[in-house]
């Protein structure tokens, strides 16, 4: 699943030209990357298009043009899961606004500026402000730095992931999601075999090389 940050902050903080930044360079990291939007505003189509119709039903649905697409779904308030089955694929999602969703957040401000109840604030950016440390305070031209320290968080994300896969004694990268899968199929193939109680403390698995 991919790592989720949040960017928050009051309305014209510069959150969309964070984002932004934010995404080239991550993407400049060698890491993919997703933004989502959160507004109070209305976005699904109006009560004539076909899609909303579908949409009135609880099913989701996607309007598919020659210039993209666009998926709608009746689904009101997401939640951190929903969010990362969005973009399953991706290494980072940013995701622009949701204040009331736990997640790692950025606060687009002084640390003065933060509204009680936003949890999650691990580095704050204050467009106005001075230079800030690189870890926790960051300004402008420091988004480089900022966007380092998301990589490093996802860095460490992926060391933990609960699938490890060596072939020929190399170590093979995995996204999230395919460490996911990985380890959830093989644990469910695993775990109803005699003598196998649990796999709290993982397993190891050799394939034997085919002729």
């Amino acid at each position: 699943m991919p790592l989720l940050i949040a960017v928050s902050g009051f309305k014209d903080s510069g959150k969309t030209t964070l984002a932004g930044a934010l995404l080239a360079e991550i993407m400049a990291s060698g890491l993919s990357a997703a933004f989502i939007k959160h507004t109070d505003k209305d976005v699904l189509s109006g009560d004539r298009t076909d899609t909303s119709r579908i949409s009135d039903l609880g099913i989701p649905s996607l309007y598919w043009g020659r210039d993209g697409f666009v998926a709608e779904s009746p689904a009101g308030k997401l939640s951190r899961a929903g969010i990362a089955g969005l973009f399953p694929e991706k290494d980072v999602v940013i995701v622009e606004g949701a204040k009331d969703i736990p997640m790692p957040r950025i606060w687009v401000g002084t640390p003065g500026s933060l509204p009680p109840g936003i949890r999650g604030v691990f580095a704050f950016y204050d467009r106005s402000g001075d230079p800030g440390d690189g870890e926790r305070f960051f300004s402008t031209g420091q988004e480089a730095a900022l966007a380092a320290r998301i990589v490093r968080l996802h860095e460490r994300i992926a060391d933990n992931q609960p699938a490890t896969l060596v072939v020929e004694g190399e170590k093979v990268p995995l996204k999230g999601f395919v460490s996911g899968m990985i380890a959830g199929c093989l644990g469910g193939l695993i775990l109803p075999l005699k003598r196998v109680a649990s796999l709290k403390k993982g397993a190891a698995i050799y394939l034997k090389r085919r002729k």
